[in-house]
């Protein structure tokens, strides 16, 4: 079963993505935090990081910045779910790798699904 976690602190959208992530036959966590992220990532090793960029503690950016530094975690597909859509912020983590960028109110949670299952189908090849 592949592993998604979630980065997440707005509780109500992490539990409507966490339940359609669940029905959707993954295995799911979510991390509130940037630090809480970082944990849990070097704990469940998961498939894909659906990652949110305006985080307490440590932002998503420093969180991508954190995983490219790291052997374990460089590799990890990320998909950026965030409210930011500046160009600027956008071609930012494009560069550090990312699989996708959702900006939140422009996506439901089926196509959020959607893109994981084409990001671990695009993992396989």
């Amino acid at each position: 079963m592949h592993k998604i976690l979630i980065v997440e602190d707005d509780n109500i959208l992490a539990q409507a993505i966490y339940t359609a992530v669940r029905r959707a036959g993954f295995s799911a966590e979510v991390a509130v935090d940037g630090e809480d992220a970082l944990k849990k990532m070097k704990k469940i090793k998961p498939d894909v990081v659906l990652l949110d960029l305006i985080l307490p503690k440590r932002s998503g950016e420093d969180v991508l910045g954190a995983m490219k530094q790291d052997e374990t975690l460089k590799e990890v597909p990320v998909l950026v779910i965030t409210v930011k859509g500046d160009k600027e912020t956008i071609s930012q983590c494009v560069k550090m790798g990312i699989r996708g960028y959702l900006i939140k109110a422009h996506y439901t949670l089926q196509e959020i699904i959607n893109q994981i299952k084409k990001v671990i189908a695009e993992t396989k090849k």
